[in-house]
């Protein structure tokens, strides 16, 4: 056909049909088998009952006197357990598809989430920059722990002060003066009390003769103290020890 110009038109060319075959999904082809067994199923429950009234239709028969029919009813039975036997060997088969098909799904699924998984992965460690970023950083982190650890060691240290840094046997020997002199004040805060005199008998004054000796009783009325004087003596002799 041409055109107002003078050149021909192109007429569209219709798609070619390609001889590739379309391959069902798994989930469809999984859908179809099961489809199948069922089918099979329900003409295996038909076969059985042919079998049986074959069966009894060859009893009757045979009972009858009829044997040509009772044999008849035989060879259909034979026939029909014939069908049985490939049914139930189709049905294996398409069972042992079904649960290939099942098992290459699972698979299918376990391959896609294992590869959802592997990427998010990959991005992740992409985005905090790789093993050797994350190792850089773990050995920053260890490094600024042993800093702080360090520094609160050093700011922990006893500083030694100029003027100060005495011996300790010098230090020592301060503090036993400073003790003493403190003990040498608390004795001199006891007061002493001579307490109230001893009365002297009322009796004429004899003097005894050059062999005449003191009674005990005036020794120990002599030596007697008073309570201030006893705990001062316990005092001192504490001290001694």
């Amino acid at each position: 056909m041409m055109n107002l110009f003078g050149k021909k038109k192109d007429t569209p060319t219709a798609p070619q049909p390609t001889n590739t075959p379309q391959v069902p999904d798994t989930k469809d082809a999984i859908g179809k088998v099961r489809e199948t067994i069922d089918t099979l199923g329900k003409r295996e429950t038909h076969l059985e009952r042919k079998i049986q009234t074959e069966v009894e239709n060859a009893k009757k028969f045979s009972a009858a006197g009829k044997k040509r029919e009772a044999l008849t009813c035989i060879k259909r039975k034979k026939m029909y357990e014939k069908q049985m036997e490939q049914l139930g060997n189709a049905k294996i088969t398409l069972e042992q598809q079904q649960m290939t098909l099942e098992s290459m799904n699972i698979n299918r699924e376990i391959l896609q989430a294992n590869k959802a998984a592997a990427a998010s992965m990959q991005q992740a460690t992409k985005q905090m920059g790789g093993v050797d970023a994350v190792d850089e950083t773990m050995d920053a982190v260890e490094d600024g722990l042993n800093d702080a650890a360090e520094i609160a060691e050093a700011m922990g240290r006893e500083v030694q002060m100029p003027g100060m840094d005495a011996d300790e046997d010098d230090l020592l020997a301060e503090l036993e003066g400073l003790e003493e002199e403190a003990l040498a004040g608390e004795l001199a805060d006891v007061k002493v009390d001579n307490g109230p005199g001893v009365a002297m008998p009322n009796v004429p004054v004899s003097f005894p003769d050059a062999g005449t000796t003191v009674p005990a009783a005036g020794k120990a009325a002599a030596k007697e103290m008073t309570d201030e004087e006893k705990e001062l003596a316990e005092l001192e002799a504490s001290m001694a020890m």
